[in-house]
């Protein structure tokens, strides 16, 4: 407020502006520290474990979605880590998810969680096209990535990528002095198991027949099939998988 006089309301006023400005900059810090803690947790997630916000989370908030699920992993990673560092393979990792990442993101998907050279993505159900399309731009990164590599005098490396789609169950496990957030369901197993078929059919991309079945527009993609009747680890019913080719179809 304006300041028009020196005496008991002019001093009100340098009062009630000092206050102004210390509710300012603590917004700002607070706003900060909702965007950092965004970047531990993705908003999507945020929604349905922190419904009554970031300050009120508790163990056992959940919610059921249909989600599509893609599980990336670096084929020969455990050879590749034994002939660095750590602190090379730190970095190479930070270098490599910073080259995939951007594609998950900008195809509607949000990176749920690492694990050591796995990347683990989930889409909604408006994005299931977006999780194709985000695996194929992967694979176009992974290629600029390697020609880096290269310039370096390094070897390339390969991922395989296998997606599928199905009912999840979203939320925090723990207790109290150590929360997480988490995605528990039989599609995130079978998308890690699609993944580990990559290296068996020799495919860069696998995805489920579920997957093809909840596409919007299917023929946008290149998909060929490779399998009618496999089944993965921990499954009764045989599950049909195509290979996704990494180009997008114009017929």
């Amino acid at each position: 407020v304006p300041i028009r006089s020196r005496d008991e309301l002019g001093a009100l006023a340098r009062s009630f502006n000092d206050m102004s400005d210390s509710l300012q900059v603590s917004f700002g810090q607070l706003q900060q520290t909702l965007d950092s803690f965004e970047r531990f947790v993705p908003e999507k997630f945020l929604q349905v474990i922190a419904p009554r916000g970031i300050e009120n989370i508790a163990v056992g908030e959940y919610a059921k979605r249909n989600m599509t699920i893609l599980f990336s992993d670096i084929r020969g990673y455990t050879s590749l880590s034994e002939s660095q560092t750590a602190e090379e393979t730190f970095h190479f990792l930070n270098e490599y998810i910073a080259c995939v990442g951007a594609a998950i993101e900008e195809n509607g998907g949000f990176i749920d969680k690492y694990i050591g050279d796995a990347v683990m993505a989930l889409f909604d159900e408006p994005h299931t096209d977006g999780a194709l399309k985000a695996a194929i731009a992967m694979q176009a990164a992974l290629k600029t990535f390697n020609q880096k590599r290269l310039q370096q005098g390094l070897q390339p490396v390969e991922s395989g990528i296998g997606i599928h789609y199905g009912e999840v169950v979203m939320g925090t496990i723990g207790f109290v002095s150590r929360i997480d957030s988490t995605v528990i369901g039989d599609a995130v197993n079978v998308s890690s198991r699609i993944e580990g078929l990559t290296k068996q059919y020799n495919c860069a991309i696998l995805v489920t027949d579920a997957v093809v079945e909840a596409l919007f527009d299917p023929d946008t993609f290149y998909l060929e099939l490779v399998d009618d009747a496999v089944k993965v680890k921990g499954k009764v019913t045989a599950i049909a998988i195509y290979e996704l080719h990494p180009v997008l179809s114009i017929l």
